[in-house]
């Protein structure tokens, strides 16, 4: 019976997963165009999990290593995206309102329990 038992909890640990919870979701602008580059982050406290948005707008967030999720928790969220800045001279110009780049002013929260997708709405500057 012991045997029986161990079997169903490694299952259930397969099936729910070991680590932290995967965060995921899609940046796009208010009018449904995706942000195609930049990065998102979450914030709590000295914590925080970041991941880069793709060409899709598509972002999943890592803690220290692609892919290795976001403790649970409330966090405050940022998303920043810049273009230029080149060695060209060409100046640095930001893609989303600049309040977005501030987790504290950004206006966006989310409450990570498990695994989560955030769809995140930004404005142009």
């Amino acid at each position: 019976m012991k045997h029986v038992s161990l079997f169903f909890v490694t299952i259930l640990l397969i099936l729910t997963g070991c680590g932290n919870p995967q965060v995921k979701g899609t940046v796009k602008f208010d009018d449904g165009t995706p942000l195609t580059t930049g990065g998102v982050a979450f914030v709590s406290g000295s914590y925080t999990a970041t991941g880069a948005i793709k060409s899709d707008g598509s972002y999943v967030l890592s803690e220290s290593k692609s892919g290795d999720g976001v403790k649970p928790g409330n966090y405050k969220v940022s998303v920043s995206a810049q273009t230029g800045g080149g060695s060209d001279g060409e100046p640095l110009v930001n893609l989303v309102d600049p309040k977005f780049e501030d987790p504290n002013t950004s206006g966006l929260t989310c409450e990570v329990k498990g695994a989560t997708t955030y769809n995140i709405t930004v404005t142009k500057p």
